[in-house]
């Protein structure tokens, strides 16, 4: 499993509010919901928790990531390739493309703020708050 797996799987543990009446009711998925994450960041829910994570997905494809809260700002950002599989797929790997044999792939849902990634491995869909941007200079 790489660094950028096992800071989503680390996300699982994250439970946001409900959608408002104000956010969107239709779920954003697949292709277009991988896309909206491109240039955003998702932040996991409580930043007080050791071993919170944040990730930035930069449009050129390169996904950053560290703790959050105060032990990760002294923490190295990691660095990850991502793509978007034929499927639809958010795909995370050291090489290049789906098919690199550390990719790890998820499907991606987003109501609202409200993300949830379903990995195969895991029983639980991972969840995390989008975040308009590149809020912690990723």
């Amino acid at each position: 499993m790489t660094e950028f797996a096992l800071g989503l799987a680390i996300l699982a543990a994250v439970s946001l509010p409900a959608a408002t009446e104000n956010e969107e009711l239709e779920a954003l998925t697949g292709r277009a919901a991988v896309e909206k994450l491109a240039g955003n960041t998702l932040e996991e829910d409580d930043s007080a928790v050791s071993g919170a994570h944040i990730i930035f997905l930069k449009p050129n494809g390169i996904a950053r990531m560290r703790e959050h809260g105060a032990q990760g700002k002294n923490q190295p950002v990691m660095r990850q390739r991502w793509t978007i599989s034929p499927d639809g797929l958010l795909c995370v790997s050291e090489g290049r493309g789906p098919q690199a044999p550390d990719s790890d792939c998820a499907s991606i849902s987003i109501s609202g703020d409200r993300v949830e990634m379903s990995v195969p491995d895991l029983d639980e869909p991972l969840t995390a708050r989008l975040l308009p941007g590149n809020p912690y200079k990723l």
